[in-house]
């Protein structure tokens, strides 16, 4: 599991990367904008539960990865910010470097 995890993790990006220039790579940006609003609204409506149940301990935080939409947007999220390191680097290293 943990192989194809890591494999994901590399070949996930770079399919985005690849998959740039086709009509339908918006998506990509929208899906990237959902996934950071669900992350936020799942880790704010947790941290709202946990004061309002009064329960602050380190243990209690940490019931919101069992949340599956929080790991999936958080895993898209991941994934997405490589694609854009792929990106801004491949456009850096067109246009040469920057002062």
């Amino acid at each position: 599991m943990n192989i194809l995890l890591i494999a994901a993790t590399i070949l996930i990006p770079l399919l985005l990367f690849f998959l740039r220039e086709r009509s339908y790579a918006w998506l990509f940006d929208l899906l990237g904008a959902l996934a950071v609003l669900l992350f936020l609204i799942t880790s704010g409506l947790a941290v709202l539960e946990i004061k309002r149940m009064n329960t602050e301990f380190t243990t209690h935080i940490h019931e919101i990865f069992n949340n599956l939409l929080f790991l999936a947007s958080s895993g898209y999220l991941g994934v997405y910010a490589l694609y854009r390191l792929l990106l801004t680097t491949a456009r850096a290293r067109k246009n040469g470097p920057s002062r």
